[in-house]
């Protein structure tokens, strides 16, 4: 191998490590412009969200800008009010207040039939059990006389006919209020039993008899013996206590007879004409029977 030959070999390893460093030199280039492009487009990341107080606790989204980035939500400025919460253990008020009946109006439900007591007004002949609470000295068995007054112990008499029982009781109870002998009365009244009530006309026994609460037409006919065979058996005449006209009104179950009333039970009207017939024709048939 000659000096030239040598010599041609340095000159390609020279041209070989230019080449080389060359390279790499670009590449460290394209390296660092593609690092500083992608500094330029990118942007810092919001600073963390802090709550402030009387702010909610997630801060709401806004709408994405036009450069299409989701811009951060500023937290509110104004405070916002909270409505306290009730008590615990306390109930809530109602929306709406309930109405309330007056207190003078008596409500009846449907389906409950008030009793016959609370219906009936006493009058003479009326026997009452009074009751006072506590005091037994001043309890027992009382009748209203013929004035319509019944006597009780301390307060002497008091009106009682044309009351109810619920009336009598806070009558009673003022007396005894009034009369300085009880602060606070309890006051209670039964009927033990109540005045007669009265029947004539075609009845099989006319007459008084003891009344019988809830009383109907067929129960004091019933009472009397029944019917004859010249009654009238689909009406009545009645006519109540303290009444001066009698009514006619149908025998059956939807008339009511109260205490004291007067019932007339009618004839026939061709026994009442035969009854009037009778005087002149007794003379003939006797006459005919004779000459039998």
């Amino acid at each position: 191998m000659g000096w030239k030959s040598i010599l041609l070999g340095l000159v390609l390893a020279c041209a070989c490590g230019a080449s080389a460093a060359d390279t790499r030199e670009v590449s460290e280039v394209s390296l660092a412009s593609v690092h500083a492009q992608s500094a330029q487009t990118a942007q810092p990341a919001p600073a963390p969200l802090r709550p402030s107080e009387g702010a909610p606790r997630y801060a709401v989204m806004n709408p994405p800008s036009d450069d299409g980035a989701q811009a951060p939500a500023a937290a509110p400025t104004a405070p916002v009010a909270v409505a306290p919460a009730p008590p615990v253990g306390q109930p809530e008020q109602p929306r709406y207040a309930a109405a309330r009946a007056p207190a003078n109006e008596q409500v009846t439900i449907a389906g409950l039939r008030p009793s016959e007591d609370t219906l009936y007004h006493l009058g003479t002949g009326d026997k009452l059990r009074l009751t006072v609470f506590n005091e037994p000295d001043l309890s027992g068995d009382f009748a209203i006389d013929g004035q319509g007054f019944v006597r009780l112990p301390l307060v002497g008499q008091v009106a009682a006919a044309g009351l109810t029982t619920f009336g009598l009781e806070e009558r009673i109870g003022a007396a005894f209020v009034g009369g300085g002998f009880l602060l606070n009365p309890r006051v209670s009244i039964e009927i033990v039993s109540y005045r007669p009530f009265y029947i004539i006309g075609e009845v099989a026994k006319p007459g008084e008899y003891a009344y019988v609460n809830a009383m109907t037409a067929p129960n004091a006919v019933a009472l009397a013996g029944g019917f004859t065979d010249r009654a009238v058996t689909s009406t009545i005449w009645v006519r109540h206590q303290g009444e001066t006209k009698e009514r006619e009104v149908r025998a059956d179950e939807t008339t009511r007879i109260r205490p004291g009333d007067v019932v007339r039970v009618e004839r026939t009207a061709y026994w009442s004409i035969m009854t009037l017939l009778a005087p002149l024709i007794s003379p003939f048939a006797t006459t005919a029977y004779i000459l039998k």
